[in-house]
């Protein structure tokens, strides 16, 4: 099963409450392109109101992650280049945001390189696993752009303010071991295990307690907009909210039975 519409940029399939989406044009490095944009923005809507979705995994065919946006079909639009910048991101920056706000937890398994708006992508993930082998690069500076895709948030609620500027305005490439010192994905791993390890990760997210994480998502997303009593006051309410769900219930029965609890994602 698989996405309502076609797409030609990335394949998606849904099995057992996991969306698989996995960018799909490894011979052009997997490009930010105005066709990702309108598609991934589609498919995100559409993901995010799936029922039978309960975990996302973001993957990429061929040698590397993504090369970020794709400057030839940029450099070819001449004085129409913000115009299309706009369209472009217009689709990109909502497909971001509602991923972040949809209540499955997101994981990305990332090899080789990821640039440009694509850190961002992979950023806006709940959890990063990483190839030992893989770099990070901050693209923009290099050809006289500024960050987009939400880069500037993305980056910045992992790894702080300070350190999310030095990025960007040096176009740092980062290996592996300093994004994991720094906060900006979750696991390193052996390269031929990342994907492997990956899937086992959004696995078992699936068949979580997807409202609990919802919840846990949009708590952590405010954080810093929010007052301390703001907050523990959001905490009480989205507490007692959850309280309500099946697998609320199901889980502190599981736990006083001694058992694992099975959840539905409801």
């Amino acid at each position: 099963m698989g996405l309502a519409i076609p797409t030609k940029s990335f394949a998606c399939t849904i099995e057992n409450g996991l969306a698989h989406i996995e960018l799909a044009q490894p011979t052009r490095g997997n490009p930010i392109d105005g066709e990702f944009c309108r598609e991934f923005g589609l498919g995100i809507s559409e993901l995010s109101e799936r029922a039978d979705v309960r975990a996302v995994l973001l993957s990429a065919r061929g040698r590397l992650f993504s090369v970020g946006g794709d400057l030839t079909s940029l450099v070819s639009q001449g004085e129409a280049l913000p115009a299309t910048i706009k369209a472009w991101t217009a689709d990109l920056h909502a497909a971001i945001a509602r991923m972040v706000r949809m209540r499955a937890p997101v994981v990305a398994s990332v090899h080789g390189n990821v640039a440009g708006g694509s850190v961002s992508l992979m950023a806006a993930a709940d959890l990063v696993v990483m190839a030992e082998s893989a770099r990070i690069s901050a693209a923009f500076s290099k050809i006289g752009f500024s960050p987009d895709s939400g880069s500037t948030t993305t980056v910045t609620r992992r790894i702080g303010v300070a350190r999310a500027r030095r990025f960007f305005l040096l176009g740092e490439t980062l290996d592996a071991g300093t994004a994991l010192s720094l906060g900006l994905v979750d696991f390193v791993v052996p390269d031929d295990a990342v994907q492997s390890e990956a899937l086992r990760i959004a696995r078992e997210l699936a068949a979580g307690p997807t409202e609990a994480f919802g919840a846990i998502k949009r708590l952590f997303s405010q954080t810093s907009d929010r007052s301390f009593e703001s907050q523990l006051e959001e905490e009480a309410q989205t507490l007692a909210a959850i309280s309500r769900t099946a697998d609320a219930r199901e889980g502190v029965k599981a736990f006083t039975e001694k058992r694992k609890p099975v959840f539905e994602g409801k």
